[in-house]
């Protein structure tokens, strides 16, 4: 696997697609379809887990751009002041080490939440018994109760022993509870707590990333739409006013705290007013009969999704610095004190000319093999 700016431009573009892809389909569509929910979600965890790795795969393809990247990235080929190191080298070490740093810290503020909840699980099951028979009923694992003394939305968390979270100051009645439970055990069931937590990933390692924030609000908002809409469609006595109601009274009375942080838990409600709108709209038009609407809707989005995950993971545009520093035939003679040759690995060379780029090539020719050849990221002597 190399390490270029292609993967760095890819997550660039796939990003902002995706969440205009998101927006679309979250804002301006009131009917899901099941099995377009299903292939977006696939389709997502796949661009994602392709973001969080940035680095050239050999099956990639890398498709030359010969003007705009290469004028865009041009400065990154020089050395900085006097030393042996490259401006695109530095830039990679700052990109790795605020990464690692942001990954690091994710994980101390993961083990703290769930540190700070093992002091407020409820040990004396029977005063919630009919709480406990109802998450029982719906989920085969084991199931923690955590009762938090401030006003905030119930939530569910942990990727391998859930726990769900409540409000030990708001008051719901059976029925009430018995949604807010579907809910939860729906995102644990559907492991969107592992998507949201792969999102958290990605928004760390692509920190530089302007569209990387925006994505992980339409994203989680997705994740809430999708499950709103398979408890409304598996349960055919689901009341969707009363469902409707209970998620603006819980948004009403929750406030923001340390535990609204979102995809570290699936929320049952945020006080954000766009998303509460959305939430609501879409529970409320997603029973009208648009069949042919939802199916073309369907085949277009996961036409869309198909062409993004295509992209992301076979797809990466390199600068071609060749139309930016030409070289006229029979010009140039390369000899061991003007030229030599950075070795990337996997018969991946490039010859550099006067520290320029010259050529790219899969082999080295006999008349090639006298220049200094040396490993990519090895310092370069300043002869050459």
């Amino acid at each position: 696997m190399q390490l270029t700016f292609g993967p760095f431009f890819t997550c660039f573009i796939i990003t902002l697609f995706l969440a205009v892809y998101l927006y679309i389909i979250t804002h301006h569509t009131s009917v899901f379809h099941k099995r377009t929910i299903q292939f977006s979600l696939i389709g997502i965890l796949i661009i994602l887990i392709r973001m969080s790795i940035p680095f050239n795969f050999p099956f990639t393809y890398s498709f030359q751009s010969y003007q705009v990247l290469p004028r865009m990235v041009e400065f990154t080929t020089e050395n900085i002041a006097d030393s042996h190191l490259r401006v695109d080298t530095l830039i990679f070490i700052i990109w790795f080490a605020v990464a690692f740093i942001l990954l690091i810290r994710l994980l101390i503020q993961y083990i703290q939440l769930h540190h700070m909840l093992s002091a407020l699980y409820i040990e004396d099951q029977s005063a919630y018994a009919h709480l406990f028979e109802v998450l029982q009923e719906h989920l085969d694992k084991p199931i923690r109760i955590a009762l938090v003394p401030a006003p905030v939305s119930p939530a569910i968390t942990g990727l391998l022993h859930p726990t769900l979270i409540l409000s030990d100051g708001q008051s719901f009645s059976d029925a009430e509870l018995k949604y807010i439970c579907l809910h939860e055990i729906e995102h644990y069931k559907k492991f969107h707590l592992w998507l949201g937590f792969l999102m958290e990933i990605v928004c760390r390692i692509h920190w530089w990333n302007p569209f990387v924030q925006y994505l992980k609000k339409e994203f989680t908002l997705f994740l809430e739409l999708s499950n709103d809409f398979f408890l409304i469609q598996s349960n055919p006595k689901f009341s969707v006013t009363d469902y409707a109601e209970l998620i603006v009274k819980t948004a009403e009375r929750i406030q923001s705290a340390r535990f609204t942080e979102p995809n570290r838990m699936m929320h049952f409600a945020v006080n954000d007013t766009s998303v509460l709108s959305t939430r609501i709209h879409f529970i409320l038009n997603n029973q009208k009969d648009t069949s042919r609407i939802r199916h073309v809707h369907g085949y277009l989005c996961r036409t869309v999704i198909s062409v993004m995950v295509i992209f992301s993971v076979f797809c990466v545009p390199e600068p071609n610095f060749r139309d930016l520093w030409p070289v006229v035939d029979g010009a140039v003679e390369l000899y061991e004190g003007n030229a030599y040759i950075i070795d990337h690995g996997d018969s991946q060379y490039t010859v550099y000319h006067e520290g320029r780029y010259f050529a790219d090539i899969d082999y080295i020719p006999e008349d090639l093999k006298k220049l200094p050849l040396y490993k990519e990221g090895e310092p370069i002597p300043e002869n050459n």
